[in-house]
């Protein structure tokens, strides 16, 4: 059984969903890893499953064909979180692959407190004849929270 963190991420820029609903083959990473986000955090009904598969391939792709329909409604449409920045920190390519590190801020209310958390993330990308994709997205740094087969913040 594969387990792989997924992510619950969202943008504050002004981006429609037509524009993030499939990769552009001619995209830079770091406009994969956000337009990732942007539809992760948009994501209204199971079937927006498959539109984030196609940002993905290796692990992330296989996690997401084996999450199942009630899988997804738990981790990405009933999370009580809200996104309140995202930023790129860096960003390296080195020939088919790419590594984007980037920060996220939430604000999470799912327990009795609403807290303000900062996490950093890393994607990893693979560059494929359809154009990048993310193979993983791990915690960076002290954030080390991890669940499985469901979101990291």
């Amino acid at each position: 059984m594969l387990v792989f963190p997924l992510f619950l991420l969202a943008l504050t820029v002004s981006c429609t969903k037509k524009e993030a609903q499939s990769p552009a083959k001619t995209s830079q990473p770091e406009e994969i890893v956000r337009r990732f986000v942007f539809l992760s955090s948009e994501a209204k009904e199971p079937k927006d499953k498959m539109a984030l598969k196609e940002f993905c391939t290796g692990p992330m792709e296989a996690a997401f064909e084996q999450m199942s329909d009630e899988q997804f409604r738990l981790f990405y449409l009933s999370g009580n979180i809200k996104i309140e920045d995202m930023k790129t920190l860096s960003s390296n390519v080195e020939k088919d692959s790419a590594t984007v590190h980037y920060q996220v801020v939430v604000e999470n209310k799912q327990g009795t407190d609403v807290t303000k958390e900062t996490n950093e993330r890393e994607a990893i990308l693979k560059e494929l004849p359809g154009g990048w994709r993310i193979e993983f997205i791990r915690a960076r740094g002290a954030d080390q929270l991890k669940f499985a087969k469901g979101m990291i913040f």
